[in-house]
């Protein structure tokens, strides 16, 4: 979703792009693995598919709706490399919201598949993406003198 949305402000080394994509794909196909292993067990006392699937899908939501959000900042075409500070939607309020989707859209799917392992990809993703939220954070804080205090990394108000 990403890819067809932003404009980069420089390019990505091939290598990373093949291990971030091998990440998504190992993971993916771990999570399957998982699924097939609970083949003939009993179903779970409590069914979180439908929370799960309307967690998932704000998630889903919110990440392209701030991915698309990110994406406009550059609006001057490649040669506008510049950095800015985001100022729509949650962006009022965090840095990264994108980021707080995604974890939301990785609960929702561990909701779903009520596997041990999503759940634990769930909580992996979360904890690398709160890392990365507050990392942003003080980079914008260190590029921006005007960047405002009142704006959390990860959660409006708290985080």
């Amino acid at each position: 979703m990403v890819l067809f949305i932003h404009r980069y402000s420089g390019n990505m080394p091939l290598n990373t792009a093949l291990t971030i994509s091998s990440s998504y794909l190992l993971s993916a196909i771990t999570m399957i693995y998982a699924q097939h292993l609970t083949v003939g067990l009993p179903d779970p006392t409590t069914d979180l598919l439908y929370p799960g699937v309307l967690l998932f899908a704000i998630g889903i939501a919110g990440n392209f709706y701030n991915h698309y959000l990110l994406s406009q900042l550059r609006k001057g075409g490649d040669d506008d490399t510049g950095y800015k500070i985001p100022k729509d939607g949650l962006f009022e309020f965090v840095t990264c919201p994108h980021y707080l989707f995604e974890i939301t859209g990785f609960f929702g799917f561990a909701m779903i598949s009520q596997t041990v392992y999503a759940l634990a990809m769930a909580f992996g993703t979360a904890a690398y993406l709160v890392s990365r939220s507050f990392a942003t954070r003080r980079w914008y804080e260190s590029k921006f003198e005007e960047f405002p205090a009142s704006i959390k990394a990860l959660v409006p108000y708290i985080l």
